[in-house]
């Protein structure tokens, strides 16, 4: 396992791409996320009863989240970055606080990608949240 302090290069490569990744659809771009993204990626829900395929799907629900929410506090740390040849996995926790309807919703939980490597280049296949809780 590995945490932001003991990473190595590709580690730190793949948490700073997950960085970037956050970045554009938190802070506002979320049409740039197709750069990250597979053209198959499947993100599940956090019951894993439910799969959003295709980037262009999985890309319009951070699009419909901007939308109709107002980001007040997104942090993220606690990586582990795993390595597997051509596949890594991310995981990291998060805290989430923001607008919608109104309401103030604040939740954590830890959030789970899987990349793939193709022809020199990290793209996110799967992702996932599990332990969301509302804090």
């Amino acid at each position: 396992m590995s945490n932001e302090t003991t990473l190595n290069k590709d580690q730190k490569q793949l948490w700073e791409l997950v960085q970037k990744i956050n970045n554009c659809w938190y802070k506002g771009n979320p049409l740039q996320l197709s750069d990250f993204f597979d053209p198959n990626i499947v993100f599940n829900s956090p019951d894993f009863k439910h799969q959003i395929i295709g980037k262009d799907n999985c890309i319009q629900t951070y699009s419909d989240f901007m939308n109709n929410s107002k980001v007040l506090i997104y942090n993220e740390g606690n990586p582990t970055v795993e390595l597997f040849a051509n596949t890594a996995i991310v995981t990291y926790d998060f805290e989430m606080k923001y607008e919608q309807n109104k309401k103030t919703y604040h939740e954590t939980g830890t959030d789970i990608m899987v990349f793939e490597r193709h022809q020199g280049s990290w793209k996110v296949i799967w992702r996932g949240l599990s332990n969301l809780k509302n804090v």
